[in-house]
């Protein structure tokens, strides 16, 4: 059993039979996220939206655990390279649910473009909200 690992479907998998890791392509894309935080007006991002899903976080003023659905986000960067990314803006969350809902937005196939367009008085209450853009792109 020394030669054997476990994967995440309980199946063993005997070691020997890997290939040299060592020498093989590394795949472009950045399995670790990062929660985007845009800083100014106008800051984008470009790539396909993977999946909308619960994400835990610690409260800022309270310490406590609290949820939050998250957009999951592959983003392009500028130099072709992918990072994966979330937010968990409460407009941005009901924006991308609605667009998926009504199939103008595929999960993982549709690109689309999100842009930070600053910050809304709330008009129920008197916090602020971010605002966003969120564009199909057309090849």
């Amino acid at each position: 059993m020394k030669n054997q690992v476990t994967n995440s479907e309980n199946t063993l998998t005997n070691v020997k039979e890997l290939p040299n890791l060592h020498g093989v392509e590394v795949s472009p894309r950045e399995l670790s996220s990062e929660y985007w935080t845009p800083e100014k007006e106008g800051e984008y991002r470009v790539g396909l939206v993977l999946e909308v899903k619960e994400e835990t976080y610690k409260s800022e003023v309270t310490g406590e655990p609290i949820t939050l659905p998250c957009v999951i986000m592959l983003s392009q960067n500028e130099d072709l390279s992918f990072s994966t990314i979330r937010n968990g803006s409460k407009r941005l969350v009901a924006t991308i649910e609605d667009a998926i809902e009504s199939g103008e937005v595929v999960y993982g196939q549709t690109p689309v473009k999100i842009t930070y367009t600053g910050k809304q008085k709330n008009k129920t209450n008197s916090f602020i909200s971010d605002k966003w853009s969120v564009k199909p792109l057309i090849f």
